[in-house]
């Protein structure tokens, strides 16, 4: 480069570096054996020897700039301003390019000064150290130099005072993608490095250059030859030569990525978990808290950090790590696991959280650390009792269901089997639950798969369920049990898990039903007799007169007959047959009397015993045994003795005609179950009544009886007064044999109160 500068001051001194040439100077110094380089005070070359001439060939010369930066590496220390500023920079290493292989030397600069003492140029020595290289010692130095910095553990590289990399090693040039003939004396760190520090009064280099200080564990972040971002802990130190004067930089850095991955996997981990974390030093000052653990708080994370353990968390708390603190030198790792309560700041008084909370201390090299990890429990807490209110009013609904319900899993193992099917089927829970074979004896495996096949099929009802069915389960005692069924699936998330049945016991509607029934026939018979008896009091009346003037003249004609006439036992006939009609019409105006007569309190058992001494004397009663078994507590009842009377009476006929002259009847009396009326019985040691006939005894007319033996009106008669009376008439047949009227009357019947007064 030739000169481009301005001429110095008038008043400048004498040129003395060529004046240091003039004489014998100049030849000694063009046969030393080292390079010499001559620089005036205007920087420009003066002199080259030839040794120096050889070296340089065409990149320098004299006239041009002593400032050599293009002909030698950036890190070259020949700076000749130093020379003029009185500065000498002495055995400086470098490396030069020789077209090929680097050649090391050694820079010596020395100022040339006048009289005056101001400098007016620079003398400079370069000495080629192959020669010295090449000593064995120092050769073997020199390759266990070069093999330790080769394969140092780490990328590092090195730079001249101006940042220009001077050296970089083999896992630098991995690190960052660049190769040593593109950054050797051809960049700085920072562009090699291209940190946010770099070109920055916070580059690392050169604080410790200038400060003359070694820094490690700093983080960074570099970016390679194709921009990636790496994550980097860097240490950077001085090198200085002989003299102890900084010459360059060391810089070694770490590749950290997946230190900082697991970081922020940690972060990550803490930031979103729902439990809180809390870590405090020996002395339960906090060193972290997630987010989590500051809205439990109540205070920003970074408020948290540097506190006492007892400004946040409890004397519970405070007391479980202490202690576990001066337990820990004896294990490893301590742990601790216990529910407690929290009051949230500014919340009402009481209105506490719970938490399930955790303690770990562990020593994490000399520091005994303490982590305190709290759960919030509080809706769970509060889900679970209204879980638990819901399970306890669906199992109060269960339990006191009337119905039985039976669950079972999909392998037919009962599962629920509530009070109803305990009062229904006989079992007791235990004897069922878990216990598939006991559950097989009342719902037998066909019964059960049949209802399986319906309730998957559409034609018994909607899709899991079964409609109402009649079924008849086996209860403990072997009995049939008729019940109401319905069923369905039980499904979770789709799958099946089980099904549930429930069942009414249709014994009570059944029996309340047939007496329905009963009662309707009843009613009916009632209504058919009330009209018979109407049809019947009308014809009575119709018939009365006919046969009274029958009566009349018959006994008439029979006063004016002989004795002896065979005609007089004729109308004898004629008058005993018309007297029968007269009975028989009189006994249908009983039948069809709608009130009641003569009203009074009476004793049963006492018109029972007048009524029995009454008939008992009758030839039909010879070969009959009479039985009074008659409760001396019965009470007084309302009502028409007389009507009463001809009822015992037709019973008592009735019975005698059953027995076929010789037998046993028993009567007895008790007061109704509820002491609100009296029970009347009269059995007799019979053939009975047949089944098919059962139900016609109390209509008008009907009898088994031969013609001329009976008229068939004396079991509606007896139906009739009773019912007058309010009561009931009940016929059963044992299977022992024999036949039991069962009379049912009330005390104080507000039907027989109705019909009459009381004298």
């Amino acid at each position: 480069m030739k000169r481009s500068h301005q001429d110095p001051a008038p008043d400048f001194p004498a040129d003395l570096a060529r004046n240091l040439l003039k004489g014998c100077a100049q030849p000694l110094l063009q046969d030393f054996p080292d390079p010499i380089v001559i620089a005036d005070r205007r920087e420009e070359v003066v002199f080259l020897n030839r040794a120096a001439a050889k070296l340089f060939g065409d990149t320098l010369a004299v006239g041009d700039r002593c400032r050599i930066c293009g002909n030698l590496p950036a890190e070259n220390p020949l700076q000749p301003e130093r020379c003029k500023n009185g500065e000498g920079l002495h055995r400086v290493p470098i490396l030069l390019p020789q077209g090929g292989p680097t050649m090391p030397f050694t820079i010596t600069t020395t100022p040339i000064k006048g009289e005056d003492g101001q400098t007016g140029g620079c003398f400079v020595v370069l000495r080629n150290e192959t020669g010295l290289l090449a000593h064995p010692v120092v050769e073997l130095q020199m390759a266990t130099l070069s093999g330790i910095l080769e394969n140092f553990p780490m990328p590092f590289f090195m730079v001249n005072p101006n940042l220009m990399v001077t050296h970089v090693n083999e896992r630098m040039e991995r690190l960052t993608g660049y190769t040593r003939e593109e950054v050797l004396g051809k960049m700085t760190c920072g562009a090699m490095l291209n940190t946010v520090q770099c070109d920055t009064c916070d580059c690392i280099l050169k604080q410790v250059m200038e400060q003359k200080k070694p820094i490690s564990g700093l983080r960074r972040v570099v970016r390679d030859r194709q921009g990636r971002e790496i994550q980097v802990t860097v240490s950077a130190s001085i090198i200085t030569d002989p003299e102890g004067r900084v010459v360059g930089g060391f810089e070694a850095v770490r590749d950290i990525t997946p230190i900082v991955e697991a970081e922020r996997k940690i972060v990550m981990l803490t930031e979103l978990t729902q439990e809180g974390i809390l870590m405090a030093d020996e002395n339960q000052q906090v060193l972290f808290a997630n987010p989590k653990m500051a809205e439990i708080a109540g205070r920003p994370k970074d408020e948290l950090i540097g506190m006492s353990l007892g400004e946040v968390l409890t004397p519970q708390h405070m007391k479980m790590v202490a202690e576990m603190l001066r337990q820990e030198g004896r294990e490893l790792r301590q742990g601790s696991q216990f529910c407690s309560t929290l009051e949230p700041p500014g919340a009402d008084q009481g209105d506490h959280r719970v938490f399930e909370t955790c303690i770990a201390v562990s020593r994490l090299g000399e520091r005994a650390l303490s982590c305190i990890y709290l759960r919030d429990l509080t809706e769970r807490i509060q889900i679970e009792r209204e879980l638990q209110k819901a399970i306890n009013f669906l199992n109060n609904i269960i339990r006191s269901s009337v119905d039985g319900i039976v669950v079972v899993d999909t392998k037919g193992v009962p599962l629920i089997f509530n009070e109803g099917a305990e009062r229904i089927l006989g079992y007791k829970a235990a004897e069922v639950i878990g216990h598939p074979e006991t559950f097989r004896r009342f719902y037998p495996p066909l019964v059960a798969a049949e209802m399986m096949r319906r309730m998957r099929g559409p034609e018994y009802g909607p899709p899991d369920k079964l409609n109402t069915t009649r079924l008849a389960f086996i209860n403990k005692a072997g009995e049939e049990v008729p019940v109401n069924f319905s069923a369905a699936l039980i499904r979770e998330r789709g799958e099946e898990v089980g099904s549930v049945g429930i069942f009414s016991d249709l014994r009570e509607h059944l029996r309340v039903h047939q007496e329905l029934e009963e009662t309707q026939a009843q009613l009916f018979q009632a209504a058919k007799i009330a009209s018979l008896g109407r049809l019947a009091a009308g014809v009575a009346h119709e018939i009365n007169n006919p046969l009274a003037g029958i009566l009349i003249y018959a006994e008439l004609l029979q006063r004016d007959l002989d004795p002896e006439s065979e005609a007089r036992e004729n109308v004898e006939v004629i008058i005993t047959q018309t007297i029968r009609c007269q009975q028989i019409v009189t006994r249908l105006l009983d039948f069809s009397r709608q009130s009641l007569g003569q009203k009074k309190l009476f004793d049963v058992n006492d018109l029972m015993r007048r009524c029995v001494d009454l008939i008992g004397h009758q030839t039909i009663f010879h070969n009959i045994r009479v039985y009074l078994d008659l409760d001396q507590r019965l009470p007084q009842i309302i009502g028409d003795p007389g009507q009463l009377q001809q009822v015992f009476a037709n019973l008592l006929l009735n019975a005698a005609d059953a027995i076929s002259g010789q037998g046993a009847i028993t009567i007895t009396s008790r007061p109704a179950y509820h002491q609100d009326g009296v029970v009347l019985t009269f059995r007799d040691t019979g053939s009975g009544i047949p089944p098919e006939i059962r139900d016609k005894i109390f209509e008008p007319f009907f009898t088994t009886k031969p013609p001329g033996k009976g008229t068939g009106l004396g079991l509606p008669i007896v139906y009739g007064v009773i019912e007058r009376h309010g009561g009931s008439v009940e016929v059963d047949c044992p299977p022992g044999g024999g036949t039991i009227f069962t009379l049912r009357l009330p005390l104080d019947s507000q039907e027989a109160l109705g019909k009459f007064d009381l004298e």
